[in-house]
């Protein structure tokens, strides 16, 4: 018998036309990951009913919800289909902002056993949050968390199913390949030691009467928000959160001219970051937590360019 090793695991995704309908003949694309991983959750009850030997009389299924977080490390065009899933948005003239555009995948994890693999596909996947960590000396790292409807079991692959392979763009780093930093609203001399931005769809299950299934989630609000570490320097950092001040955010990261992105927060709001005064042999630091809200300009509260010179 096989043992598996998760080193050999493969998640691929295809998008789906129709909501949990997987695509015939998918065009699976491989995703470069850290670890993680889809799973389905069940959800039980125990029933109430007396027996006078004192025992339980059964435990009954109530529903299935497949979830699921995707670590990755930041590589250029290995992610612009799942970045316009957690926008809600379509990429266009190389330009994203969230809307309101649904967008769902069948994702399919194969565990290598040698002569027969184990497949597992997820159908009606969609995007609940994303969130990206940038922090100095180190490489730009992010995580995807997925909602699914269902899971599937396989010994192989969908008839005719093609695997692209994942880009072999570099990995990136907040040391050597961030450039444009740009917080308005605060002093032009703050230091920045690290970033990090959560996007959040606010996804929903909606179960009903005659299925263990949820039908195709419900979408709350677009939640664009972050935490920008600074080193303080002055009094008028941390004035401008006292004043509930606002600003933008901007900065590009890549390696290679048109291979590169841009994220913008155009108009974001300075809510809680007092001094953070820890003991002898630390820096004076201020976590300023921000909040991104709708730019009436750009029609937005966060927009991703790619191919940027």
């Amino acid at each position: 018998m096989a043992f598996a090793d998760s080193s050999e695991v493969r998640v691929a995704y295809v998008p789906e036309a129709a909501y949990g309908v997987t695509p015939a003949t998918p065009s699976f694309k491989q995703l470069r990951l850290t670890g993680g991983g889809l799973s389905t959750n069940k959800t039980t009850g125990v029933s109430n009913e007396r027996r006078p030997d004192r025992n339980v009389s059964g435990v009954f299924e109530t529903g299935q919800d497949v979830t699921g977080d995707l670590p990755f490390e930041l590589t250029y065009g290995s992610f612009d289909d799942i970045f316009a899933a957690a926008l809600f948005g379509d990429w266009s003239a190389n330009k994203l902002k969230n809307g309101k555009v649904r967008k769902s995948f069948t994702f399919e994890e194969t565990i290598e056993l040698g002569v027969t693999d184990a497949y597992s596909r997820f159908t009606g996947v969609m995007v609940n949050s994303l969130s990206l960590s940038i922090s100095a000396r180190a490489e730009v790292t992010g995580t995807f968390s997925l909602m699914g409807q269902k899971e599937a079991l396989d010994n192989a692959p969908v008839t005719g199913a093609t695997y692209a392979d994942p880009a072999t763009t570099p990995i990136l780093t907040a040391s050597a390949n961030i450039a444009n930093f740009q917080v308005t609203g605060l002093d032009a001399g703050a230091k920045v030691r690290s970033i990090s931005l959560q996007i959040a769809n606010n996804l929903r299950t909606r179960p009903v009467v005659g299925s263990k299934f949820s039908e195709e989630f419900g979408a709350g609000r677009c939640e664009v928000s972050g935490t920008v570490e600074l080193y303080f320097s002055s009094n008028a950092l941390y004035q401008k959160v006292l004043d509930h001040g606002s600003g933008s955010l901007s900065f590009e990261i890549g390696i290679a001219s048109g291979e590169k992105y841009r994220f913008t927060l155009p108009k974001l709001i300075f809510g809680n970051g007092p001094p953070q005064k820890g003991g002898n042999d630390a820096d004076v630091m201020i976590s300023l937590q921000v909040q991104a809200v709708f730019d009436p300009v750009t029609a937005c509260s966060v927009m991703l360019e790619r191919a940027i010179a």
